[in-house]
């Protein structure tokens, strides 16, 4: 009841009007914007975008906040952000798109692809002495094994063995210089679920198997189609002035993130292209993404899936196996964090499904993911629409963005 006077005296006191927010003037976006503008006022958060759309198009998008800490550069809903892992879910549907043109088996280990990996060691864990104790892998993961994260690859953020295995200088380390993906496996291939680097390795067969690196690939066949031309790898520099500073949630508040910062550069500069994390994008390109699947994987007479490739993602693709919130061991990176939000939950390829939905909010068997600089999506084809909610600051799974969002797709429903 508080919650709700609140927002009602938002509405009042900022003096918002449906016409200002957006082409849908329903009511209900009206709080959707209050909620953010809350948020910005209370300074819990020092930027935030939102946008919903459906398989017409986005109807409703609002930016509260600043680009900078100095809070002389007001948000914009066409501001550039960082989405780190949301990049996943593009790589999903390029390893499909080549799936559907018969050069990837989903079922087929890996090491058909990259023989590299036939000899695979999983890490049970250490001795006394800190000495590891490998078992070597059955078999090498399937790309759908890979899709669902049930492949065996983890990250280090979530998992204590990893972690420790970096630490040590036994096993690779994605945050350090080094061949982060010849990590070991933290379990056998199909037997768990864990989030990890698995998309990775997806990013990597894609570029294996349409000869093109990985971003090359990705103008070609997904940003150009749909027509998203702010979304890259490598900021342009002519685009810098749209980019968000990133922050991090300290005892003192919120503040400037000496890492991670917007960093113009040339296109095709990178060394590697990262299929779990590295984009950037605007809510109005990645919606196109989100409509596209919406519209059973075409968009303006585009097809980039067919439809019962659509279908495939949105169906439970790891039986019996239940999802886990991420415990973290490294809380400077992550919070705890329970993408299901304590709801009942699947996953489809490349998509946590909510297998009966959120009450008051998204439907059943929607799906969705997230970023770690708290970026967060959801694709409902029961009710036929999209959110998309992005903040620039860590740990991931912040307590304000969360409750944020939660809020913004109460306000949706």
């Amino acid at each position: 009841m508080k919650k709700r006077a609140l927002v009602l005296w938002t509405i009042v006191s900022l003096n918002i009007s449906p016409g200002a927010i957006g082409d849908d003037h329903s009511k209900p976006m009206t709080k959707a914007a209050a909620v953010l503008d809350q948020t910005i006022a209370d300074g819990r958060l020092n930027f935030a975008v939102a946008a919903v759309g459906n398989a017409g198009g986005q109807t409703w998008s609002h930016a509260a906040g600043y680009q900078d800490a100095e809070k002389t550069k007001p948000a914009g809903p066409d501001n550039i952000i960082q989405i780190a892992s949301m990049t996943k879910l593009v790589t999903t549907i390029a390893a499909l798109q080549l799936m559907e043109q018969g050069k990837l088996d989903l079922d087929t280990p890996i090491s058909a692809y990259a023989p590299e990996l036939n000899e695979l060691q999983v890490l049970k864990g250490f001795e006394g002495d800190d000495t590891p104790v490998f078992e070597n892998a059955n078999r090498a993961p399937t790309a759908r094994e890979l899709m669902t994260h049930t492949a065996g690859y983890v990250y280090e953020i979530w998992n204590a063995n990893a972690l420790k295995g970096s630490q040590l200088g036994i096993t690779p380390s994605l945050l350090s210089e080094g061949n982060y993906l010849a990590a070991p496996l933290a379990f056998q291939p199909g037997t768990a679920w864990e989030y990890g680097i698995n998309t990775d390795w997806l990013g990597v067969l894609v570029e294996r198997l349409s000869g093109q690196r990985l971003a090359d690939y990705f103008d070609e066949h997904i940003f150009m189609p749909l027509g998203m031309a702010d979304t890259f790898y490598e900021l342009p520099a002519n685009k810098l002035d749209r980019s968000v500073m990133m922050m991090a949630r300290a005892a003192e508040g919120l503040v400037p993130l000496p890492s991670f910062q917007p960093t113009p550069m040339k296109k095709g500069s990178m060394a590697h292209y990262s299929g779990g994390g590295g984009l950037s994008s605007t809510v109005k390109d990645y919606g196109r993404v989100l409509q596209m699947l919406l519209n059973s994987g075409s968009l303006d007479e585009k097809t980039l899936l067919k439809a019962e490739t659509v279908n495939s993602m949105f169906e439970n693709n790891i039986g019996d196996i239940q999802p886990a919130a991420l415990a973290t061991v490294m809380p400077t990176l992550s919070n705890i964090a329970d993408l299901s939000f304590g709801e009942k939950a699947t996953f489809g390829l490349g998509l946590l499904l909510h297998t009966d939905g959120i009450n008051g909010g998204r439907k059943a068997n929607t799906g969705s993911w997230a970023g770690l600089f708290n970026s967060y999506y959801w694709v409902d084809r029961e009710a036929g629409t999209y959110g998309i909610f992005g903040t620039q600051v860590l740990p991931f799974y912040d307590g304000v963005a969360i409750e944020t969002l939660l809020d913004f797709e109460q306000a949706v429903y």
